[in-house]
C-alpha cells in the first residue's frame, strides 16, 4: 500500500493529506451542530456533503498541482542562473591567468 502512496504525484498526496481531516471535520460538523443549536437534521446537508468534498479536492488539487509546477519552475531558473554564473566565474579566472601570463611575459622583456 505505501509504495502506490509513493508512487502518486506530489500534488495529490498533498491534496489527500488535507482533504481526509477536512472531510472528516467536515462529518462530525454536520453531525454535531443539530444537536448544539437545537435544530432537526436537514436532509439537505447529507446530500451536500459529497459535493462539498468534491469541490474542495478538486480547488485544492487544482492549487496545489499549480503550486508545484512553478516550484519547478523557479528551480529551473535558479539551475540556470547557477550555471551562467558559474560559467561567467570560469571565463573571468581564464582571462585573468591569460592577463597574469601576458603581464609576466611583458616584464621578462623589458630591460
Amino acid at each position: 500500500m505505501m509504495e502506490k502512496w509513493q508512487k502518486l504525484p506530489k500534488w495529490f498526496k498533498d491534496t489527500m493529506q488535507i482533504i481526509v481531516p477536512m472531510a472528516i471535520l467536515l462529518i462530525l460538523y454536520d453531525l454535531l451542530s443539530p444537536q448544539f443549536t437545537h435544530q432537526p437534521y436537514s436532509l439537505m446537508t447529507f446530500i451536500a456533503f459529497p459535493f462539498q468534498v468534491i469541490v474542495g479536492f478538486g480547488l485544492l488539487g487544482l492549487y496545489n498541482h499549480h503550486k508545484i509546477k512553478i516550484i519547478e519552475k523557479d528551480k529551473a531558473q535558479k539551475a540556470e542562473a547557477a550555471r551562467l554564473e558559474r560559467i561567467k566565474q570560469e571565463q573571468q579566472e581564464r582571462q585573468h591567468e591569460e592577463n597574469s601570463q601576458r603581464n609576466r611575459a611583458v616584464k621578462q622583456n623589458r630591460p
